[in-house]
């Protein structure tokens, strides 16, 4: 846990967010703003950290900020507070990492045409090519947009050092 309290503290922001945190489990409800994705990503990577999962890093954060921001640019926000909540959820399984952002809007997420070179509308491709595997699932009033990264030998980093210094 010491890791977690090295993290540069982030300035206030009129950012609101819920987070749980247990061994493996990192699970964040937020308001979806353009000032959330970079403080979202900062504890994405202290997570991955802490879990030994350095090699993961760059890919996970990557797909957690392509879906928060299809959540900010592509979904209705809720009548009652013009906001749009998310849930992102993410969890290290044996063998592999789960990354999965959660949102009540019920339009599913669609590939774009646009070029290799465009500078939008290409985050489901960046996801579908740094995943292993990933999809949508629908629920009534929402869908889940999930990633899956394999855990490989290079993705991890001894951290029994680390626990024993803790």
């Amino acid at each position: 846990m010491a890791n977690l309290l090295e993290v540069a503290l982030v300035p206030a922001t009129g950012v609101r967010a819920t987070t749980r945190s247990k061994p493996g489990n990192l699970e964040i409800d937020l308001d979806v703003t353009p000032e959330a994705v970079p403080i979202i990503r900062t504890v994405v990577r202290a997570h991955l950290k802490l879990w030994g999962l350095p090699g993961l890093i760059g890919n996970a954060t990557l797909t957690v900020t392509e879906l928060l921001t299809n959540v900010q640019k592509h979904t209705r926000p809720v009548a009652s507070t013009g906001t749009r909540n998310a849930r992102l959820t993410i969890t290290r399984l044996t063998g592999v990492l789960s990354v999965c952002v959660r949102d009540f809007d019920p339009a599913l997420p669609k590939l774009s045409n646009e070029a290799a070179d465009a500078e939008h509308g290409r985050g489901l491709h960046l996801v579908t090519a740094f995943a292993d595997d990933c999809g949508c699932s629908e629920f009534t009033g929402g869908k889940d947009v999930w990633a899956n990264f394999l855990i490989r030998s290079q993705e991890t980093s001894d951290n029994a050092q680390t626990r024993r210094e803790s």
